[in-house]
């Protein structure tokens, strides 16, 4: 038994190395294309590794700009997208985002929401969910450090010092959980995607027949809000609604 466990977990490794051969292998080979200017052999290549699974911002990005080098603007603009969610630090990724992104149709300008509850929104979403978790645990080093404190205090000024510390700690430790989860349960509550095709006229229904809403054009991020018979609603950034097919867009 022993013997039949120890030769599974070697062949188990092998063909682990074996499919990591083949993606550096084929991810290689994409580059050398995209080196040549062979951008439409390179972009198959970059295509052939996301089959496997094998997800990285770095293929995302060389695939977008790959896309990026033939006027593809759709498909550059969900790739650097893609990259960013696993790489959101990337500034390479960022910087060719927003060159992309200078070459779309549709400039659509944000709205501001006003309000505390908005303003609140803001400032905890301003850090990711990693950036939160690696506070919360600041704070909990913090508080455990002023309850040792507490409990070894000679004097009751420094205990009363000591628990009012270990108090706010505790509460700051609260806090940042909760905007951690926030954070977290915000991003799992939004799906965007890309607009993927040249111009579409949006309805204001989900239905061919119903009435035009506005023009969308290839390479517009928007959020899907509802999905309705292969059609989606989906939300601009500057609040306007309508429907799509959902055969127009890219979900990221």
């Amino acid at each position: 038994m022993k013997k039949a466990l120890r030769i599974l977990c070697l062949l188990f490794v092998f063909i682990a190395n074996a499919q990591d051969s083949f993606e550096l292998a084929a991810f290689a080979k994409a580059n050398q294309a995209y080196t040549e200017e062979n951008y439409d052999l390179a972009i198959a290549g970059y295509e052939q590794i996301l089959k496997t699974s094998k997800h990285s911002a770095e293929v995302y990005f060389n695939l977008g700009n790959a896309y990026y080098k033939i006027n593809a603007i759709g498909p550059a603009i969900y790739n650097y997208e893609k990259a960013l969610q696993l790489d959101s630090e990337n500034r390479d990724v960022i910087n060719n985002l927003k060159f992309a992104n200078q070459m779309k149709i549709d400039v659509i300008e944000a709205t501001t929401t006003t309000g505390l509850e908005s303003d609140v929104s803001r400032v905890i979403t301003a850090l990711s969910v990693d950036e939160w978790a690696y506070f919360s645990i600041l704070i909990l080093l913090f508080t455990v450090l002023v309850f040792l404190l507490y409990y070894y205090a000679q004097t009751t000024s420094k205990k009363r010092l000591f628990f009012i510390l270990t108090f706010f700690g505790l509460l700051f430790l609260a806090i940042s959980i909760a905007a951690a989860f926030y954070v977290k349960s915000s991003l799992n509550d939004q799906q965007y995607a890309i607009v993927y095709t040249a111009e579409f006229t949006t309805r204001e229904e989900p239905r061919e027949e119903a009435a035009p809403s506005f023009n969308l054009h290839e390479g517009t991020k928007v959020e899907v809000l509802e999905e309705f018979n292969q059609w989606a609603l989906v939300l601009l950034s500057n609040g306007s609604k309508a429907w799509i097919p959902l055969d127009k867009i890219k979900k990221l």
